[in-house]
């Protein structure tokens, strides 16, 4: 398989250019005013273009509408093939808010998010951004096409930019990157009239962002918006207000989700009585405010929302809130039990707990089987981590046996993410031929609706696996399958992850020509969505395929690697032997991804939101964030450095290395683990005993997205609340499918159909891309009894 599997092959694959700097400038922001000239010289003002300012509210595209406004006349005038050429996107953009096709409720400009999408982001803290991006990015690339009618390197000086909302913010930044790269100038000059934002402040550190003056301080509570009506409030309904905050949060448009919620708090406080409802809106609150950050604020929040909440069920959710929000933001899974044990009393405490209340008692349990995955991975005590392990298995099948027969939605998904928990138990204790076969019997359905997006992570997820079992061929084919279809798809960034992966599997089967290729195409593909940190490990994996391989440079690979690594380039230009050049580019720090067993949710080099602390999901699933391709390197391959040192991964706690990409037996390792080769294995897993190991979230969990706007199985769980739509998270990592797996356990038989099939026929309609206002649903066909295949029975 090469890359020459996306057919036809877009532009940027074609082209040769690999060399390319990040954008140091394009954008300065202005807190007080003064003269244009002094800010950025005489010439500026000839080519000034002035751009009014939006209204506040922070609606969504509020700041692009007034560009828009000026542009679109001078680009029909003189330029209307860009029109024609991205009429799809204009739309978009340009469309008025008003009912869905289907009636149900109101369609927003820009993204259509999915009514479960939507909902699901008012009820967890991790983000996802992959279908935005790249509607971010067509947007940019219409701009840049579109405004050289303004004329030749225009200045668009942009009044009162405070107001303009995130989603025009980082469409307007993503242009100043594309057009200096394609070396179109322009520059825009903000200008703030009523102070600082949060996102102006992570905005002002970004390489391509000058500030005049000091940015005045965002303000603690937002501004306030006058005149920005709200319904009453209503939790239940396509067209509810919590609809309208969950599309803000979906959209990342912090500002108007705040607004929102303060304009209804208010509402609602007038009226008096109602304290569940400001506790769900203080909740609320507290969701935008982690996402922006702001752990410590939003866990006051939180606290404030339970001194409110009179539900059990309410008060059992928020506790189970605060006890994630701890365990992923603080690593601090001993405050987060204490919550967890909190919200499992609320429950206990009600004489018949109905539905709702087991589905968030399920979740609570799912969260302490986190907690107990994250202290086991932790330790380098075997006995600790042994016994970690098993009561998180325990807890996990507690959940699972709560929500077995539970009809549902919510029991459902639960049901379902079990199943994509289960497959990735498989992986990690060794059991990768198990796994890729119950991960096909889950997926069948999903696969069989025709819908490509499935198809992507699902080949992705199934590569992974077969990579890691060390069959390289078949790896490299399923990774060639799922480039045809993201290339089908027009979608870089997939595109670039998936062109990263075949080359590291390239590099592992030792065909230093294909990884070359491969490194190369995915380079090209991130030089073009300008991503400094992807295209600084394409480019590495590139020169390291070479170097292997005892091939030349060219000179469009010699160029980019002066800029990038300008160490490892000289060494080059000194004619230098294959180890002395192999450990000149460990010098330079020149290291590559390892493909990581779920394709990314979220983009940070396009929502510019920043990436916590540490990768969670990494840490979990024992993967590293970077490595040294001489730890590819097995006896009988051709070593081109012997001596060099393999390097320190980030993302890695000292307590868990990965000793070996894949290991001797395929599976990945747990530094100090005893026993046989030191693989986490599932000793007695019938017998729930201690043998059980789960490590991570990564495993199945992107492979079907259902009921997601952005790509995380498990973490949108829709369920019926007092009539009204809800979402139930998944105590996940990033966007994961889950921690700790049940399984077959005290002689129960599961299987996958008993696992996943839902309790009526459901249909798998607008599902995991939520492009669409749908349910994604599907039954999947059980070909493999779980039991068995964690037993190792059933091996072939």
């Amino acid at each position: 398989m090469t890359s020459d599997a996306v057919a036809p092959r877009p532009a940027w694959l074609q082209d040769p250019t690999l060399a390319w700097r990040p954008a140091a400038r394009g954008v300065v922001l202005c807190a007080q005013p003064h003269d244009l000239a002094d800010c950025l010289g005489p010439n500026a003002v000839e080519a000034a273009v002035d751009i009014g300012p939006p209204g506040v509210g922070h609606d969504h595209l509020c700041g692009l509408q007034e560009l828009l406004a000026v542009l679109l006349p001078a680009v029909r005038g003189t330029l209307p093939e860009v029109l024609e050429r991205h009429a799809e996107v204009v739309g978009l953009l340009t469309r008025q808010e008003g009912p869905d096709d289907e009636g149900t409720g109101r369609r927003g400009r820009f993204v259509p998010v999915s009514e479960t999408a939507s909902l699901g982001t008012t009820r967890r803290i991790s983000r996802e951004s992959h279908i935005t991006a790249g509607w971010i990015d067509r947007a940019a690339r219409f701009l840049v096409d579109a405004l050289p009618a303004l004329g030749g390197r225009p200045v668009l000086v942009l009044r009162a930019f405070d107001r303009w909302d995130r989603i025009s913010v980082r469409i307007l930044y993503r242009t100043v990157l594309i057009a200096d790269q394609q070396g179109q100038g322009i520059t825009v000059r903000g200008l703030l009239r009523d102070g600082g934002t949060l996102f102006l402040e992570r905005l002002s550190r970004l390489r391509a962002v000058r500030v005049c003056a000091a940015l005045p301080p965002a303000p603690d509570t937002p501004r306030g918006a006058p005149g920005l009506a709200v319904e009453p409030w209503h939790s239940g309904g396509p067209a509810s207000p919590l609809r309208a905050i969950g599309d803000a949060i979906a959209l990342q448009n912090f500002e108007r989700a705040d607004l929102l919620i303060a304009a209804h708090l208010e509402a609602v406080g007038a009226e008096g009585g109602r304290a569940d409802d400001l506790a769900d809106l203080i909740r609320l609150q507290a969701i935008s405010e982690a996402q922006t950050g702001r752990i410590d604020t939003a866990v006051a929040k939180l606290e404030q929302s339970l001194d409110l909440a009179e539900k059990p069920e309410l008060r059992a959710h928020l506790n189970y809130l605060i006890a994630l929000l701890v365990t992923k933001r603080k690593d601090d899974t001993q405050t987060a039990r204490a919550y967890y044990l909190r919200g499992l009393e609320c429950i206990d405490a009600l004489d018949t707990p109905g539905v709702d209340a087991q589905v968030e008692k399920a979740w609570i349990l799912n969260g302490l089987a986190l907690a107990a995955a994250i202290d086991a991975r932790g330790t380098e005590d075997t006995e600790r981590r042994d016994a970690l392990f098993k009561e998180a298995f325990e807890l996990e099948f507690d959940a699972f046996r709560m929500v077995r027969e539970m009809p549902g939605d919510s029991a459902f998904y639960l049901r379902y993410n079990l199943s994509h928990n289960l497959a990735f138990l498989l992986q990690i204790t060794g059991r990768h031929r198990q796994a890729e076969d119950f991960l096909r019997s889950v997926s069948a359905t999903m696969l069989g609706t025709g819908r490509p997006e499935f198809f992507v992570p699902h080949h992705y997820a199934i590569a992974v696996l077969q990579l890691r079992r060390g069959s390289h061929e078949e790896a490299a084919a399923s990774f060639g399958a799922a480039v045809r279809v993201a290339g089908e798809l027009r979608d870089p960034f997939h595109l670039e992850k998936l062109f990263a992966a075949a080359g590291y599997t390239d590099l592992r089967r030792g065909d230093h020509a294909d990884a070359a290729r491969h490194y190369r195409d995915a380079a090209r593909t991130a030089r073009r969505l300008c991503d400094e940190p992807a295209f600084a490990q394409d480019l590495a994996g590139l020169l390291w395929a070479l170097t292997l391989g005892g091939s030349r440079w060219d000179r469009h690979t010699l160029t980019a690697a002066r800029i990038w690594y300008p160490e490892a380039a000289g060494a080059y230009d000194r004619g230098v032997g294959g180890d002395e050049l192999a450990e000149a580019l460990t010098r330079a720090g020149a290291e590559i991804a390892p493909p990581s067993s779920k394709l990314p949710s979220y983009l940070a080099a396009v929502d510019l939101e920043g990436l916590p602390d540490r990768d969670l999901n990494r840490f979990l699933a024992g993967i590293t964030a970077r490595e040294n391709p001489s730890r590819l390197l097995g006896e009988g391959t051709r070593s081109a450095s012997a001596a060099v040192k393999s390097v320190e991964v980030e993302g890695s706690s000292g307590a868990e290395k990965v000793a070996d990409a894949e290991g001797a037996s395929g599976g990945l390792k747990f530094a100090g683990a005893e026993g046989a080769s030191g693989v986490v294995r599932a000793a007695d897993v019938e017998g729930a005993s201690s043998g059980l190991k789960s490590a991570g979230a990564e495993g199945a969990s992107g492979v079907v997205q259902a009921a997601d706007a952005e790509g995380a199985s498990g973490g949108l769980k829709s369920a019926q609340t007092d009539g009204t739509s809800r979402v139930v998270d998944s105590p996940v990592a990033e966007g994961t499918s889950g921690v700790a797996n049940s399984v077959a356990a005290e002689g129960v038989s599961v299987t996958a159909e008993a696992v996943a099939a839902p309790s009526a026929p459901v249909t798998a309609d607008a599902a995991a891309q939520g492009n669409a206002v749908g349910t994604a649903r599907a039954v999947p066909r059980a070909v493999l009894d779980p039991a068995e295949a964690v037993a190792g029975r059933g091996q072939r």
